[in-house]
C-alpha cells in the first residue's frame, strides 16, 4: 500500500492537472457512469463532526472514499484532518492513504475554475475573493488558471489574514492582488468568489454587476448562508450535484423554506454544462452562480491521479499493510 503526505501531493498536483482530471470526471457525472452515496455526517462528539463521502467511477478506474473531521475553531496548523483510501476496484485491496488537506483544496478550486471556463464571460479578467482562508486562496488559483486574471481583490473580516492572503498570491501566483477595505468593492469583479463559514447572507443580488460570474462555496451547512435571495433570483443557477446541495447548503435550504426561492429554479448540474446537455450562460449580460459544496466525485478522481502519479514517478512510501 501507498502512502502519501501533504508533501508528496504538492509536488504531485498543480491546478491545472487538476482542473483536467475533474473536467474528466464530470464528463462521467454527466453520463451516469459513477456512483456515489450520499454523503454520510454525524456527531461523534458534542462538538467533533465525521463526515464519510465515497465515489466509485469506473472509466477512471478509481474507487475509494474520504474522511473528514472537525471541531469547529480547534483545528492544529499542521495536523491533517482530511484523508482519503484508495482502492483497487478488481479485487479491492487498499492501494493508498493520502493526506487529503491540499488535494481537498485543489479539488475545490478546481471545481470553481471549470465552472469558471463554462459559464463566466469570455472576457473576465478581475477576480473578486470574499474569505482570505485556506479555500480563498484555492478559488483564487483554480479561476486563475482558467482565465487570463489581470487584478484580483480580497476581502476577510481578519485584515491580517487578508495580507497574508495578498502576499501569497504575489509571490506564487504572481498576481497584482489588492486588499478590499469593505466587501461592495468586490462587486466591480468579473469573476466573484465566497468561502466564508458566514451563516448571514454577505452577498447581495441587488448589487451584483449584470454578466459577473459567482463561486459561492463556503455554505456547506444548513445554518451557513453567504448570498442571499436575490443572487438566486437574478442568477442562472448551477450546482455540483442536486440532491446534495439541497440537503447540505443553506445558501439554497434557507430561501426555499421561506418560499423566496424554488428548487425547481436550478438550471442543473455543472457537469451537465461541461459535456453540453445544459447551455450556460446565453449572453454576456447573464448573472451566472456555481454553487457548490463538494463531492466525492471530485475527490476520488483527484487522488487517483495523484496515485498513478506517484506511482510513475516513484514517489510516496510503500509500507506493509
Amino acid at each position: 500500500m501507498l502512502l502519501l503526505t501533504e508533501a508528496d501531493v504538492n509536488k504531485l498536483l498543480d491546478m491545472r492537472s487538476v482542473v483536467a482530471c475533474l473536467e474528466s470526471a464530470f464528463r462521467e457525472q454527466s453520463e451516469k457512469r459513477f456512483q456515489m452515496p450520499e454523503r454520510q455526517v454525524f456527531k461523534a462528539t458534542d462538538s467533533a463532526v465525521v463526515r464519510v463521502m465515497a465515489a466509485s467511477i469506473p472509466k477512471l478506474q478509481t474507487l475509494g472514499l474520504k474522511v473528514l473531521l472537525g471541531v469547529p475553531a480547534k483545528r492544529k496548523p499542521q495536523s491533517t484532518y482530511f484523508v482519503v483510501m484508495l482502492f483497487n476496484p478488481e479485487d479491492a485491496s487498499v492501494l493508498a492513504i493520502i493526506s487529503a488537506a491540499r488535494l481537498t483544496q485543489l479539488r475545490t478550486g478546481g471545481a470553481s475554475a471549470i465552472a469558471t471556463k463554462y459559464l463566466a464571460r469570455k472576457s473576465s479578467s478581475k477576480v473578486g475573493i470574499l474569505g482570505g482562508g485556506v479555500q480563498g486562496y484555492g478559488q483564487l488559483e483554480g479561476v486563475a488558471a482558467c482565465i487570463n486574471v489581470q487584478e484580483a481583490i480580497v476581502f476577510d473580516v481578519d485584515e491580517l489574514r487578508a495580507r497574508s492572503f495578498v502576499e501569497k498570491a504575489k509571490a506564487e501566483l504572481g498576481l497584482k492582488v489588492t486588499l478590499a477595505r469593505k466587501i461592495d468593492e468586490l462587486y466591480e469583479a468579473d469573476v466573484l468568489c465566497t468561502a466564508t463559514t458566514s451563516v448571514k447572507p454577505l452577498i447581495s443580488g441587488a448589487n451584483i454587476r449584470e454578466g459577473t460570474h459567482l463561486n459561492a462555496i463556503g455554505s456547506n451547512a444548513p445554518n451557513r448562508q453567504e448570498i442571499d435571495p436575490a443572487t438566486l433570483l437574478r442568477s442562472r443557477v448551477f450546482v455540483d450535484e442536486i440532491g446534495q446541495v439541497l440537503k447540505e447548503s443553506g445558501d439554497l435550504i434557507i430561501p426555499i423554506q421561506a418560499g423566496t426561492y424554488r428548487a425547481e429554479s436550478i438550471a442543473g448540474e455543472l457537469a451537465d454544462v461541461v459535456t453540453g446537455k445544459l447551455k450556460g450562460r446565453t449572453s454576456d449580460s447573464d448573472i451566472t452562480t456555481f454553487k457548490s459544496v463538494g463531492v466525492a466525485l471530485e475527490d476520488v478522481s483527484v487522488s487517483g491521479a495523484a496515485y498513478e502519479l506517484a506511482m510513475a514517478k516513484g514517489m510516496g512510501r510503500e509500507i506493509e499493510f
